[in-house]
Formats: structure tokens, C-alpha cells, sequence
């Protein structure tokens, strides 16, 4: 019996631990005011580890038009480390092996003066570039780069340069119209569609561009000494400037610069002493701009017909970015714009924006996008409006006296034998 005693004792002692409620109230209190002050600290450690991770980030971006080419590296918080330029990168001119040969050399200059290893590459570059509007093309540049370099970058994107400006200064979509050596336009809507007019390259477009600016100067000339097709405008200026300009003393002499020594970018030059006959008010080189001004116009009623209502009605009207060194012009092609836009109907209100930075920043953007780097994006600091258009607030314009009409010589040509034809 006293056996069985001392065995119950031994059951109440383990009862009595098993109900000390006192004891488990205490701990849960205790846990309760701990809690929080650790979920705290669980909370704020990520936003610790982040910005040093993003330092040590780098990416490129590059900007490559028919005539120049900038780099632009920044660190992962979206902050500039420096800035490289370089040769023009179109691949339809020099071919894509060298395309990607140039474009490397301006990686590796960039990285020597951040003093980053020549083994180690950026996490990503993206290529905004002249020329770059199919895939496969595109494709093939980038796995040349990797082949090839792979020292430069660990990741690629690419595409045209029309997507670079428009990335640097417009979130949402809009128009990007390119005036330098050539002319483009392109549309991103915001489901990201895109649409282009243009881009065409020196023999089947470019109009409104330093090109065929400079290409109209000097046809206006050839056929009004030969008597094929009167100037609208005396040559008085223009003829001498061409020979001052391209060394010669006569047309023929000129031919060595279309054919045997062509060299597109030096041609568009000629672009700027046509903007130097409109400062003197030379009658036919105002008549070039403003026809300038009215094919520029011409693309953006191209593909403003495709623009989302978003767009058209978003404050300002339909933003287009412009970008080129034509627009430095802007004064003398504005009659010609104006009048196309407006008598055609098509657009109501637009606001003409330039670039107050490389749209090779844009290409940044791009690049941080692909590897999923985010920071803030300072868009309206990047653009300034220098034109706004509202159809209710514009004076009824009046046709322009010599309306530019997009036809070969070979139909003016057959035109004027029918004309004396039939006065035969």
C-alpha cells in the first residue's frame, strides 16, 4: 500500500506541472511584446542589403546615329559615371562585324576610365542604333558581340535609334521624329505597339533629313543649268556655295562625291550651308526648309493616325520628341510644318519636345529594365517643349505657294513632252 502511495505522489507532482497555467500566461505576454520589435528588424533588412547591391551595378547604354555614337554608363541607382563618343555604328553602311567591333571599343574606353578590370564585363548594355530595325539583323550583332567580346557585356538589348530618344523622355508613349543625316518617325503606343514612317535610307527616303536637304540643294542645281527643270528660286546663292563646299569648279567635278568616293555624312553636311543661305535670306534655300518642314510633317500625320485617343488627348496633345540637327533649324521649316498639319486634319494638338540630354540615357533605361534594376526615371527633366500646336487656336493658314510634290523626274519629265505635244 505504501507502494501504491508514493506512485500516486509521483502522478500529482507531474499533474501539478503539467497545469501551471501562471507560467505559460507569463511567456505568452513576454512573446507578445517581443514580437513586433522583431518583425521590425525582419522588415528593414532588405532595404539594408538593396542600395549596396545596386552600386555595384553597372549599365550601358548607347546611342548611334548615322554620323556619331555616345555611351553612357551609370551605376544601378540610375546615377552617371561617365560619358564615351565615338564613330557612327550603322550596319548597312560598315557592315555588322564591324558595327560590333566599334561598339565594343566604346565599352572597353568606358570601363578604363571607370577603372573596371577588362575581364569584367557591364551587366547589361542596350544598343539604340541607326539602321537597326529588323530582328534578325539585330539578333546577329548581339551574338557577334558575345562571341566575339565577351568581355564588354554580359547582356545586350537592341534596337532602332527612334526607341532610345522616345524611351528618354516619354513613360507612357508617343512620337519620336528623327531629323539628322536621314529621317524617321516612330509611334509606341501604350499597349506597346509600334508603328514607324520612314527609315528608309538615302535612296529610297530619308526626306526631310540633312541629306536629302543638302541632295534637293544641289538637284534644284544640276537641273537648272541644264535647263531640264527651272529652279523655283534663283541659284544665285546655292551654285557657289556648292563649289566653295565640295572644292570643285564645276558639276562634273562633284560626281567623285555621289559615286566613286561616296560618303553619305559628308553630303548632309553641305545641310548646313543651306541653313546659312536661310540666315542670309537666300529665296530658294528658305523654299528648301519649308518643303523640310512639310516632309517632316508628313510622318507624324503618318503614323498619328495609328495613336491610341490616350495619347491625342493627354495634356499638351500628342507628344513627339524630336531629335536631329535639322531641327536646329526649326525656324525656317516652321510655316512649311505648320500648314501641312493643320490643312491635312488629322491631328488637333501636338507639343514638339527636344532632348535636354543623349537619348543614349534612354538606352539606360532599357538596359535596367532587362536585368529588372529599377530606379527613379526623371522623364519631364529630360525634355523641353519648344512648339505647341492646338488646332482651335490657330489662324485658318493659307496654301503654301510652292506645295512640295513627292514625284521623279521621270514623270515631270513625261508631263512636259505631253504639255509640248499637244501645243504641237
Amino acid at each position: 500500500m505504501a507502494g501504491k502511495k508514493k506512485g500516486n505522489k509521483k502522478v500529482k507532482k507531474e499533474e501539478k506541472k503539467i497545469v501551471d497555467e501562471y507560467q505559460l500566461r507569463r511567456d505568452l505576454r513576454g512573446a507578445k511584446m517581443t514580437k513586433p520589435t522583431d518583425l521590425m528588424q525582419d522588415t528593414a533588412m532588405p532595404t539594408q542589403v538593396e542600395p549596396q547591391y545596386s552600386e555595384n551595378i553597372r549599365i550601358g547604354g548607347i546611342e548611334g546615329g548615322a554620323t556619331h555614337s555616345i555611351l553612357i554608363i551609370l551605376d544601378g541607382k540610375g546615377a552617371k559615371l561617365t560619358e564615351v563618343k565615338g564613330p557612327h555604328t550603322n550596319h548597312w553602311v560598315i557592315g555588322k562585324d564591324e558595327t560590333a567591333a566599334r561598339l565594343s571599343a566604346m565599352i572597353e574606353r568606358g570601363k578604363q576610365m571607370l577603372n573596371i578590370p577588362e575581364n569584367i564585363p557591364l551587366d547589361c548594355v542596350a544598343l539604340t542604333l541607326s539602321g537597326c530595325e529588323e530582328e534578325t539583323i539585330n539578333r546577329e550583332i548581339v551574338e557577334t558581340l558575345l562571341k566575339e567580346y565577351p568581355q564588354s557585356a554580359k547582356d545586350y538589348v537592341i534596337s532602332s535609334d527612334t526607341l532610345g530618344s522616345l524611351r528618354t523622355g516619354l513613360e507612357s508613349g508617343g512620337i519620336v521624329l528623327i531629323a539628322g543625316t536621314g529621317s524617321n518617325a516612330l509611334l509606341i503606343n501604350p499597349d506597346g505597339k509600334i508603328h514607324t514612317c520612314g527609315g528608309w535610307g538615302h535612296i529610297m527616303g530619308d526626306e526631310g533629313g540633312a541629306y536629302w536637304i543638302a541632295y534637293r540643294a544641289c538637284k534644284y542645281v544640276f537641273d537648272d543649268i541644264d535647263g531640264f527643270i527651272e529652279a523655283p528660286e534663283s541659284i544665285s546663292y546655292v551654285w557657289p556655295a556648292m563649289r566653295s563646299y565640295f572644292n570643285v569648279t564645276d558639276r562634273r567635278s562633284i560626281l567623285q562625291y555621289v559615286y566613286a568616293n561616296f560618303d553619305k555624312s559628308f553630303i548632309a553636311g553641305f545641310a548646313k550651308e543651306v541653313a546659312i543661305g536661310c540666315e542670309r535670306s537666300d529665296p530658294l534655300c528658305l523654299k528648301i526648309l519649308e518643303e523640310a518642314g512639310q516632309l517632316l510633317a508628313k510622318h507624324i500625320i503618318a503614323v498619328s493616325k495609328k495613336a491610341h485617343n490616350d495619347l491625342k488627348l493627354a495634356h499638351g496633345g500628342l507628344k513627339v520628341i524630336c531629335v536631329g540637327s535639322v531641327w536646329k533649324s526649326w525656324k525656317f521649316m516652321k510655316n512649311g510644318f505648320i500648314n501641312e498639319i493643320h490643312n491635312r486634319n488629322v491631328v488637333d494638338e501636338l507639343s514638339l519636345l527636344h532632348l535636354t540630354t543623349s537619348s543614349a540615357l534612354g538606352a539606360c533605361y532599357l538596359a535596367a529594365e532587362k536585368i529588372n534594376c529599377p530606379f527613379v526615371k526623371p522623364y519631364d527633366s529630360n525634355v523641353e517643349t519648344f512648339f505647341h500646336y492646338k488646332r482651335d487656336h490657330y489662324p485658318e493658314t493659307q496654301k503654301t505657294e510652292h506645295s512640295i510634290e513627292l514625284q521623279n523626274h521621270t514623270s515631270v519629265y513625261n508631263s512636259a513632252q505631253v504639255g509640248n505635244e499637244e501645243r504641237t
